[in-house]
């Protein structure tokens, strides 16, 4: 990681340097791909390191909120309009609380990439027999059926600056919790990502629940 950083770090010193067009072109692009495969190394990093926290009962209300207040931050979230839709009486799930809201926001921010200006997002939970249900819809461009079963594929993207280990990492999360993620494709159109993560019988979250839509960031 030193030569990483060593590298990135001459690039950048050539470029305030000032350079002729050709060269500063190619130093342009020797910059985009570090942070692309520092992208990369980040998230095989974070995936790959041993948990910090031990599985505990989570609430995906606080789940959801947490993503939500991370989200507010990214630059076409505030063009969005997200919506969320949670039973009032979701049970607690077992999980590492912090991957599970990695996997959320994931889902999320890919939504709102997903999605042009004015684009609509909802998010949805709710119990169905023995397990949390929750479900990520948008109203975006959709994912063509040549893509649709590489989709979890490691390195696999749609996104011109994705690494492509996103949802890879995200099933990957869910299914060590004994859950499954998976993707559909309404009729109407955009794309739907939906988790299920099993409950222990009984387990039930008080009514924290809150249904709102707001532009941006709704909580």
């Amino acid at each position: 990681m030193l030569t990483f950083a060593a590298i990135s770090s001459l690039v950048q010193m050539l470029q305030r340097h000032g350079t002729d067009p050709y060269t500063g072109e190619k130093l342009n692009l020797v910059a985009s791909q570090l942070s692309r495969i520092q992208r990369t190394i980040r998230e095989l990093v974070d995936f790959s390191r041993p948990a910090s926290t031990l599985v505990v009962p989570v609430r995906l209300h606080e789940i959801v909120e947490e993503a939500l207040g991370i989200a507010k931050y990214y630059h076409r979230t505030k063009e969005r309009e997200i919506q969320t839709d949670l039973a009032a009486d979701l049970p607690v799930v077992r999980a590492i609380k912090d991957r599970l809201t990695q996997v959320v926001l994931n889902l999320l921010i890919n939504a709102i990439d997903a999605t042009s200006k004015g684009g609509r997002i909802r998010l949805r939970g709710r119990r169905v027999g023995q397990h949390l249900e929750f479900l990520v819809e948008d109203n975006g461009r959709g994912v063509g059926e040549i893509d649709r079963p590489r989709l979890f594929e490691p390195y696999f993207t749609t996104k011109s600056q994705g690494t492509g280990l996103g949802l890879f990492v995200s099933r990957q999360i869910i299914e060590e919790l004994g859950g499954s993620l998976t993707f559909h494709a309404p009729e109407t159109g955009g794309a739907v990502f939906a988790i299920q993560l099993p409950v222990e019988s009984g387990d039930v979250a008080p009514n924290l629940v809150t249904a709102s839509s707001t532009p941006g960031v709704a909580s």
